[in-house]
């Protein structure tokens, strides 16, 4: 049985591996050691795919074997009422949840699939503070 890479994992992937390719040229590595990434949890990408797709992209290149650290930044939402803070709660969606809305509602208002209110005051108007990143965030190379 074969892997299977998401298709929203494969593109973020190759955007990733472009970039990365583009920073090693330009310092002429001779390897990539080692690529940081910060992905947010509203970016409804799978680490372990994300992870899968970048090593199949890098086979038979400088970044072949580079470790791939991904830290996952938490969802967050303030209170546009209150100004409360809090976690959101993204348990709740599988990842055929996710997947079918990266797929079908990119420019969308995420806001709307999200089962959340105000901890502290109950209201549903809030704004994401956090768990939208998507930045590479260190790049290490052999010259």
């Amino acid at each position: 049985m074969g892997c299977v890479i998401a298709l929203h994992e494969l593109s973020v992937a190759t955007s990733i591996f472009e970039a990365v390719l583009e920073v090693a040229s330009k310092h002429s590595a001779k390897k990539v050691l080692e690529v940081n990434i910060d992905v947010g949890e509203l970016t409804l990408l799978n680490p372990d795919q994300l992870a899968l797709a970048f090593e199949v992209l890098s086979k038979g290149t400088v970044v072949e074997g580079a470790k791939i650290n991904i830290n996952v930044i938490k969802a967050r939402a303030r209170c546009n009422k209150c100004g409360e803070e809090w976690d959101l709660n993204l348990s709740y969606m599988t990842p055929t949840m996710s997947h079918v809305m990266a797929m079908t509602c990119p420019a969308c208002d995420l806001k709307a699939f999200f089962k959340g209110v105000c901890p502290k005051c109950g209201e549903s108007d809030f704004d994401f503070i956090s768990g939208s990143e998507l930045v590479i965030k260190s790049i290490r190379i052999e010259t």
